[in-house]
């Protein structure tokens, strides 16, 4: 009984193998370069126990002889004859589907370079034309400034002259306070004199009545003497009240234009500052219109060297059959698997 069955079972062998010979005679070579869908999945089965065959044989003779090596090889061979007689694949046919596979994989890996080429132009395209509609603007800007005559100002600069300005002007009030203090106290001391003067004079002119006649003399000359020395006290007070004056009006002129900077910081106000900013703009204008054709040019370079290799990419795949790139997708996941190729590897 156990002689019949393994009879029955050697025969059935016999029988798949031929008619799998058979169709493997018969394949030829379709002309469209299509495959179909079993022939992929047959091929990647036929392919992962041909690899796991390989490496097991691979492990078996290290450090055998050059027979026994040999003997590994002649199996090995013979498993991978049956397994392509068990899918009625011929080797011309396994052949061909590898080299089918493996263009149709190539097609996939184009595409998804085509895709992060394009998605990386969009990108630097769109940043690029981003840069010179800024530039634009701030051309534009300094423009409208050469026109006005006025200083470019950013927000952080403008917010920083204000307060430059008004603590200037706070300075300048403060020392207008100082030096009108100054004229008051030496308007006083000039009054103070002016009466200490007149008072003397008056001494002179009439001395009093309990001075001898001897005596007169000399106090007059001494009243005479403190007179002019108190209108001499009276016009240093009054020559120290108008330079103190003077430079109260100084200060208060100072206050004057530090508020004017702290209104409206970027207008210059001396022909120093003026000529000064002019240059600045004049400078910028040009500076600005350079850097926008640069950006320009070199965003024509990269849209037109860009958008040639995506082209190049998208010819090279126009050639091989979509059917076949279609199939490889679906099964892409176990034809990588049978490779050992790892996704985070293609990234």
């Amino acid at each position: 009984m156990f002689g019949m069955r393994v009879t029955l079972v050697a025969a059935s062998l016999g029988s798949l193998v031929c008619a799998g010979a058979a169709r493997a005679a018969q394949w030829k070579e379709p002309k469209d370069g299509v495959f179909t869908e079993k022939q992929m999945t047959d091929y990647l089965s036929i392919q992962k126990e041909a690899l796991d065959n390989w490496k097991a044989a691979g492990k078996a003779v290290e450090g055998a002889s050059a027979s026994a090596a040999l003997a590994v090889a002649l199996r090995t061979d013979e498993k991978f004859k049956a397994n392509l007689a068990r899918h009625g694949m011929s080797q011309d046919e396994y052949g061909w589907m590898a080299g089918k596979t493996i263009e149709a994989w190539g097609t996939l890996l184009h595409r998804r370079l085509a895709e992060t080429a394009e998605k990386q132009l969009a990108d630097q395209t769109r940043q690029k034309q981003q840069a010179v509609a800024e530039m634009k603007q701030k051309l534009a800007a300094y423009e409208k400034a050469q026109k006005d005559g006025r200083r470019v100002m950013s927000k952080e600069d403008r917010e920083a002259a204000i307060k430059g300005a008004k603590d200037d002007q706070q300075s300048a009030l403060d020392e207008a306070k100082q030096h009108a203090d100054e004229a008051k106290q030496a308007h006083d001391e000039a009054a103070k004199a002016d009466a200490d003067a007149k008072a003397a004079d008056e001494a002179a002119k009439n001395p009093p009545k309990d001075i001898s006649e001897d005596d007169k003399p000399g106090f007059i000359e001494q009243k005479k003497n403190d007179a002019q020395a108190a209108r001499d006290a009276a016009k240093e007070a009054r020559d120290k009240e108008a330079e103190a004056k003077k430079a109260e009006s100084e200060s208060k002129s100072k206050a004057d234009a530090a508020a004017k900077r702290a209104a409206d910081p970027d207008l210059p106000v001396t022909d120093e500052e003026k000529a000064e900013v002019k240059k600045q703009n004049d400078d910028a204008v040009s500076q600005t219109k350079e850097e926008i054709n640069s950006t320009e040019q070199a965003l024509k370079l990269l849209q037109e060297s860009g958008q040639s290799i995506v082209n190049q990419f998208k010819t090279e795949d126009s050639k091989i059959p979509p059917q076949n790139v279609a199939l490889l997708k679906k099964h892409l996941k176990e034809f990588q698997g049978v490779w050992g190729i790892k996704e985070e590897e293609l990234k």
